[in-house]
């Protein structure tokens, strides 16, 4: 598996520092393994909320496979939460929203969001829009190296919320349901 990501960043400086995938990395869980198992697979990655100078930040993550996505009769997403791993971070409303959607040529389609994050809640879960296949997000990679799904991410911080010079590492957990 291949992962290529540009880090989240506002339009200017800073909050978010390298996603390394969030929703992608659970289109991509079924391969992982030597072939794709049915099943339901869970996943984890991270990023760090760093300050910064402007609410707003946007980024994108490319997963490929080397598996024909095609192979199985489906993959559904079962759920992304997000869960701060410092345990002095009361809740994630310094997160006012975030977006995940998914590009094929120029078409973006949403499959999951979030705003506003709950108050007293350290793990939240996006809400997912996308309740479709995954697999028709997968495209030949150009570069030949198998079949890539582009995420494009965006969303808004809140500037007032203090968040320390290091950011606030967030945990992503993510599942699909790989169909056999």
């Amino acid at each position: 598996m291949w992962r290529r990501f540009r880090p989240l960043a506002p339009t200017h400086r800073g909050p978010l520092a390298p996603l390394a995938v969030l929703a992608g990395a659970a289109l991509a869980l079924s391969s992982m393994g030597c072939s794709l198992v049915a099943g339901v697979h869970e996943v984890e990655t991270e990023f760090v909320v760093k300050p910064g100078s402007t609410p707003n930040f946007s980024g994108w993550s490319e997963i490929t496979i080397s598996e024909d996505p095609r192979s199985v009769d489906g993959a559904d997403l079962m759920y992304i939460r997000l869960e701060a791993q410092d345990s002095s971070v009361r809740d994630l409303t310094f997160i006012q929203s975030i977006t995940a959607e998914v590009k094929v040529d120029e078409t973006l389609t949403r499959v999951a969001e979030k705003a506003p994050m709950p108050k007293g809640e350290r793990i939240v879960p996006l809400d997912l829009v996308y309740k479709g296949d995954l697999r028709q997000f997968f495209y030949d990679d150009p570069d030949g190296d198998g079949y890539t799904v582009h995420i494009a991410w965006s969303g808004q911080v809140d500037l007032s919320h203090p968040i320390p010079a290091e950011g606030i590492r967030m945990l992503v957990k993510m599942a699909v349901n790989i169909k056999d």
